[in-house]
């Protein structure tokens, strides 16, 4: 069943039985899939400068637009608690600052009292330039935020987020994340590497301690929105100056391992 911007759907928090081999391609055909997504309807907190609206999903013959306008933005969310593997995408946005196009692994207490906060972003922000915003978030409940970032520019592999389709996801393991794109000659290529550290007393530039390493099944989500203006929005995503912006997904595949 395809589901249009004209349906609002509620979100509840609820117990999701995790499934650790379900996969799927959704092209966004006239909308999304209601038994893979939800549809995000409430509002997320500072930095956030917008509430979640379903209606800002515009759909299309092949394809979805997740819009923003002042105070107003976009999200969809699998129902279904996923683990390790391959999440895919295609996207391009327009270029009005203070705003961010997402796809993302995300859980959290909010799913499991008492889970660590664990996420691993694709984000592309207009405030950035041409570049792709990596990264891995965890934070304990009540503890420490920390995260590995790593901004990669787009132009050294021919493309250009506010013109081309960027085909771009991540390969999710038990020790090792790749980022990787397919460039402008159809190649695909690894932009970045993390790996979960190994335990020999040292941790690179490119590892993760094994604590944060994100391991619990997990939200695959894609949202566009834009800040609040706070002196954190000031550093993610920067300032919003009002304006309206889109952010276009041809379609979303998770290949499980």
């Amino acid at each position: 069943m395809k589901v249009s911007s004209i349906f609002a759907i509620a979100i509840t928090v609820a117990t999701i039985t995790p499934s650790h081999a379900n996969y799927f391609k959704d092209d966004f055909s006239w909308g999304y899939n209601s038994s893979i997504w939800q549809a995000r309807d409430g509002s997320n907190g500072s930095p956030f400068g917008c509430k979640f609206t379903p209606s800002k999903i515009s759909p299309s013959s092949h394809g979805i637009t997740l819009n923003v306008a002042p105070n107003q933005c976009a999200e969809l969310r699998t129902k279904s608690l996923l683990s390790y593997g391959k999440v895919q995408s295609s996207l391009k946005t327009g270029n009005a600052k203070g705003t961010v196009s997402s796809i993302f692994t995300y859980t959290s207490w909010h799913d499991v009292p008492g889970r660590a906060w664990q996420e691993i972003d694709i984000e592309f922000l207009p405030s950035l330039g041409n570049v792709v915003h990596t990264n891995l978030i965890y934070q304990p409940q009540g503890g420490q935020y920390q995260s590995w970032e790593l901004d990669i520019d787009l132009g050294q592999y021919g493309l250009n987020i506010h013109q081309d389709l960027i085909h771009i996801g991540f390969d999710w393991s038990s020790w090792k994340i790749d980022w990787y794109l397919i460039d402008s000659s159809g190649n695909t290529r690894i932009i970045r590497s993390l790996y979960k550290d190994n335990g020999d007393g040292y941790i690179a530039a490119n590892e993760v301690p094994q604590y944060a390493w994100p391991v619990d099944p997990t939200r695959i989500m894609i949202n566009h929105w834009h800040g609040d203006n706070s002196v954190d929005a000031m550093y993610f995503p920067q300032e919003y100056f009002y304006q309206n912006n889109w952010a276009y997904y041809d379609y979303l595949e998770y290949t499980p391992k």
